[in-house]
């Protein structure tokens, strides 16, 4: 099971620009629990300008410091996943990259 595992994470890293990423395929690779589902969701609605840490903090009514930590979490799975990650910092907002925007919209219409 390993080896096919491995195999097809292999797979899915080459032709990785080929695969539109859904939200359920992240939701379900990244997110462990609700907080990270509705983390990534708040994402996804703040588009191309992002949020700051405290924003978000807010909007789910969870500690600030949580917010960054449980982005780096989700960032690691998806690394492992895909060999990617899905969030990035630009100055003190978070923001989905550009790609997993377009496929979130793509998959909406």
């Amino acid at each position: 099971m390993r080896r096919i595992d491995r195999r097809t994470r292999m797979l899915a890293a080459g032709l990785r620009e080929l695969f539109m990423l859904g939200e359920d395929y992240v939701s379900m690779v990244a997110c462990q629990d609700e907080i990270d589902v509705a983390l990534l969701n708040a994402l996804r609605d703040a588009g191309a300008t992002g949020l700051q840490s405290g924003e978000l903090a807010a909007q789910l009514d969870i500690n600030h410091r949580d917010v960054s930590r449980r982005i780096f979490r989700m960032n690691k799975r998806m690394e492992q996943e895909i060999s990617e990650n899905i969030i990035e910092k630009h100055g003190h907002k978070w923001k989905l990259i550009s790609r997993l925007r377009r496929d979130f919209a793509a998959a909406r219409r």
